[in-house]
């Protein structure tokens, strides 16, 4: 999904035209769309931080038990698995970095931070449609206004379409006499 397609509903849900598919915007529609990129993108961060992370996997080289972690890809949030010669080893997070009991070559699994979208940009791997996102987006949005009462309409639905991608529609269930004391 695009970004601008996002913005766009964005715009719609607050009454306003669309205007991002214009050639020429007017320096006020091009603060309103800046405004609400960087709110998309805060809305994004929390989404696969919290709630359906991305995850990528790329051949490192473990030396004394260390992961250099600078050279990879993506900006990594959490390590998943480190495997090798297909055995699985150990992953900590310490505070030099990522530590592990192999050493040599390896393939890590790890879930990352994706680099801020641009208006121009596709939004990766993101299981949410758009108007859920346009939902986190405008929660961002009138909470950085100090509009509380529709961020917080915003963010329940925004919320409520997270928790649905992450249990992916499953009812939770509490084993017997667990929510009492």
């Amino acid at each position: 999904m695009l970004v601008k397609d996002v913005l766009g509903e964005c715009l719609v849900k607050t009454g306003r035209d669309n205007f991002l598919s214009s050639s020429s915007l007017t320096e006020e529609q091009q603060a309103l769309a800046e405004r609400l990129r960087a709110a998309l993108n805060i809305a994004y961060r929390e989404a696969v931080t919290e709630y359906i992370p991305l995850y990528a996997e790329e051949e490192v080289t473990v030396t004394d038990g260390v992961v250099d972690v600078s050279s990879l890809e993506h900006r990594i949030l959490y390590p998943v698995s480190l495997t090798a010669e297909g055995r699985r080893f150990g992953v900590w997070v310490r505070p030099e970095g990522v530590r592990s009991d192999r050493t040599g070559k390896a393939v890590l699994r790890y879930a990352y931070l994706p680099a801020d979208a641009g208006m121009d940009d596709d939004i990766e791997d993101m299981r949410l449609t758009p108007s859920a996102l346009a939902d986190g987006t405008l929660a961002q949005y009138y909470l950085a206004d100090k509009e509380f009462a529709l961020a917080e309409a915003y963010d329940a639905s925004f919320r409520e379409a997270l928790s649905v991608v992450r249990y992916k529609g499953r009812p939770l269930r509490l084993g017997e006499g667990r929510w009492t004391r």
